[in-house]
């Protein structure tokens, strides 16, 4: 809520401060010498979570003369962990994690400029996203079986979005975007000790809405 309400103070003071300027202002960027834009989210680093998402976008006119751009973004994540535990009775146990994701979308937005700081944009991703994961909890003379745990999930959708951008500059722009989006996702994990296996086994389709998907700070060339 905290994060929400920061953003909504940000984007409401950015609105003010623009348009208390004069309507004649100059153009400050043109698409068509910066068709290139690299954008890093920051939503998760403001919130202190790990990681971010890289988007990719390419600026270009359509046919009809309207600005539109292709969107190619990533999402990278892994995590090592090793903790152990010390029980007087029991002695210690280690559990060791590992944890890696890869999450890819592309898509098409289309723009519309509303002041020549401000553009509004909409459009459609297509995203496909793997994980797996490992947990291992080693024996230990309360515990002489070996623990494994493995979990594997697919997941493929479409996020419809809506969003805003504000350039300070030629090269340098922040964007905030929200969306709904509809997904698939398959889930498997399997669970082993003692030559003894249980599987489990889940498929859902669901639809959402993502109230704030991303706020993007770019870098345009």
């Amino acid at each position: 809520m905290k994060i929400g309400f920061l953003i909504t103070l940000l984007i409401t003071g950015i609105h003010f401060s623009t348009f208390s300027q004069e309507t004649s202002e100059d153009k400050i960027f043109d698409y068509a010498e910066t068709k290139h834009e690299f954008s890093l989210d920051i939503a998760p680093i403001i919130q202190g979570n790990y990681p971010s998402s890289l988007l990719y976008r390419q600026h270009y006119i359509s046919k009809n003369g309207k600005n539109v751009a292709l969107r190619l973004g990533a999402q990278l994540g892994a995590n090592v962990s090793s903790t152990e535990t010390q029980n007087n009775s029991q002695g210690s146990q280690v559990v060791g994690r590992n944890h890696q994701s890869l999450y890819v979308f592309v898509g098409k937005e289309w723009q519309k400029q509303f002041h020549p700081r401000i553009i509004g944009y909409y459009g459609a991703d297509l995203n496909f996203g793997l994980s797996r994961s490992l947990s291992k909890v080693n024996a230990s003379p309360s515990n002489p079986s070996e623990i494994i745990n493995r979990d594997h999930s697919i997941s493929i959708g479409t996020i419809g979005f809506l969003g805003m951008k504000y350039h300070f500059s030629k090269h340098f722009s922040v964007s905030a975007e929200t969306g709904a989006s509809l997904s698939f996702n398959s889930w498997k994990s399997d669970a082993s000790s003692n030559n003894n296996v249980a599987v489990n086994q889940s498929n859902n389709l669901s639809l959402g809405m993502i109230p704030l998907r991303a706020i993007r700070f770019a870098f345009h060339f």
